[in-house]
């Protein structure tokens, strides 16, 4: 239920790491062809803490950082998803479509205090 990766975007000058932490997750049966799925994530990004040893990453030395915000980025994103099974003359399931829709949302705690609090719950809502 949570990812955490490092980035290096070309350009930046900078290592970030972000974190998707899954919140929550729902499906709901619609009929024998259709399902439906929704997940909400929080997306965290920030500028990666350096360590100094970047060996065990197999990562090249760190550049000199820009400067960097004060505070992570903090947003959710809610992905829902209709799932189609499509069938065959037979009976069989031949093909499944999705259609897709995703919205992201900033969280209103874009400031060190309430990333500190976020950071004593641990994720959780």
């Amino acid at each position: 239920n949570k990812v955490s990766v490092i980035l290096s975007p070309d350009g930046a000058n900078q290592i970030f790491q972000a974190d998707l932490i899954t919140l929550n997750r729902r499906s709901e049966y619609i009929s024998n062809c259709d399902f439906h799925c929704s997940e909400v994530v929080r997306q965290i990004i920030a500028p990666a803490r350096s360590s100094g040893n970047n060996k065990n990453m197999n990562m090249p030395p760190q550049q000199p950082m820009a400067p960097s915000r004060s505070s992570p980025l903090l947003k959710e994103i809610e992905t829902t998803s209709l799932y189609t099974a499509i069938k065959g003359e037979d009976g069989s399931v031949k093909e499944i479509i999705c259609r897709q829709r995703s919205a992201t949302f900033l969280l209103p705690s874009q400031d060190p205090i309430g990333f500190k609090m976020y950071e004593a719950t641990r994720g959780r809502p």
